[in-house]
């Protein structure tokens, strides 16, 4: 039921909303009074329709009622990194906006002028985006704001291997205590968390594989905790090349640890957290020459290595932990063979009656692809 009365020369508009309340507002003009009324009935017949109260709510008052209810359902990395970044880049500037009066050049604004990488940037709006998904669903408004938001371009990640010589210098200049990093990271591409909470009994020896399936956790908590992987794909199995399992093995002899304690610890035997990771790391890259590499670049080195020589895309990514081969592939397909390389060496291989045979003394292998023998030069 809805109706507009002219009352004290100004006209008040009227109608039931779904929990059988009256909302009313006046004008001035009795055309801005059937607009808006008309406005709230197309809401309540599409199903969007949002009580007035509720938009009035601040971005600043939701976002606390939120995180109470969703930090018991995170991990509690998840969760500091969530409040982290809304305390420190959102709220300050979008606090105190009423939710109804959100727009999104608003949000687009905010993105442009947070002076941090264009990755991290869109971390930031990934986290208000979900923040704002919730209050749609919660009633509060009837769509998010931050719906197809242009945000700062980011360019691709290109990584880069990392020269063996570096390597070499990076870990001459490690405390001895570290130093079994380096072939972790180079050969085997695990991730500084899941090499701080390596403990012995996830290595197989005898088969050289290293099972990933925790790590250690440090930001966002008071204390280091052992935890899951960051994400599903995370929990896998690595191979290990024979050069890290004496690299392992020859660091046990000098820093004996029990089965369920970690490889690498401080002399003290703490636990290496990011913080104590993070300075000797880059104290030790700045003694090489090499300021500002990253710990993660080693893993790049690990990737890159292998996809150059040919092993296949999907199992890169299963040993680096990636969800998609396509994470792989946007990553590292520039250090990969060119198509037109490899399929002249296929064809050669293949083909040619005078290559060099693949494989050992001629046999019914040995021969072409039509029947030729291949011969090998001299």
């Amino acid at each position: 039921m809805s109706h507009i009365n002219r009352r004290n020369g100004r006209w008040q508009a009227a109608y039931r909303g779904p929990d059988g309340r009256e909302r009313t507002k006046t004008f001035d003009r009795k055309v801005d009074a059937e607009r808006w009324l008309t406005a709230a009935q197309a809401d309540l017949l599409r199903g969007t329709w949002v009580d007035p109260a509720e938009g009035r709510t601040t971005l600043e008052d939701y976002a606390a009622r939120w995180l109470e209810r969703m930090t018991p359902t995170w991990r509690a990395a998840t969760a500091g990194a969530v409040r982290v970044s809304l305390e420190k880049h959102v709220l300050p500037v979008l606090g105190r906006y009423r939710l109804s009066a959100l727009r999104r050049t608003d949000i687009e604004a905010l993105c442009a002028r947070l002076e941090l990488a264009p990755s991290t940037v869109y971390v930031v709006y990934q986290h208000l985006y979900q923040l704002l998904s919730a209050a749609v669903e919660d009633g509060l408004i009837a769509r998010n704001p931050a719906s197809r938001s242009r945000l700062p371009k980011r360019e691709p990640s290109k990584a880069q291997p990392v020269p063996f010589e570096l390597v070499e210098r990076i870990a001459v200049e490690l405390p001895d205590w570290m130093k079994v990093v380096v072939p972790l990271g180079v050969g085997a591409g695990l991730r500084q968390g899941e090499i701080c909470g390596l403990t012995a009994d996830r290595i197989d020896f005898a088969h050289r594989r290293r099972r990933v399936d925790r790590q250690l956790i440090s930001r966002y908590v008071p204390e280091p905790v052992l935890g899951p992987p960051r994400t599903e794909s995370s929990n896998r199995t690595v191979p290990l090349a024979t050069f890290v399992v004496e690299a392992l093995w020859a660091h046990l002899e000098r820093f004996p640890a029990e089965p369920g304690e970690p490889i690498v610890r401080m002399p003290n035997g703490l636990w290496v957290d990011s913080d104590r990771f993070g300075h000797p790391w880059r104290t030790a890259c700045r003694r090489a020459g090499a300021r500002g590499l990253r710990y993660h670049d080693l893993r790049h080195t690990f990737a890159s290595i292998l996809l150059s020589r040919g092993v296949s895309v999907k199992a890169v990514a299963d040993w680096l932990g990636h969800a998609s081969p396509k994470i792989t592939l946007d990553t590292y397909a520039h250090l990969m063979p060119a198509d037109e390389e490899v399929a002249r060496g296929v064809l050669d291989a293949a083909l040619d009656p005078f290559a060099e045979p693949l494989t050992g003394p001629q046999s019914a292998d040995s021969r072409g692809l039509f029947g030729s023998p291949v011969y090998s030069v001299g």
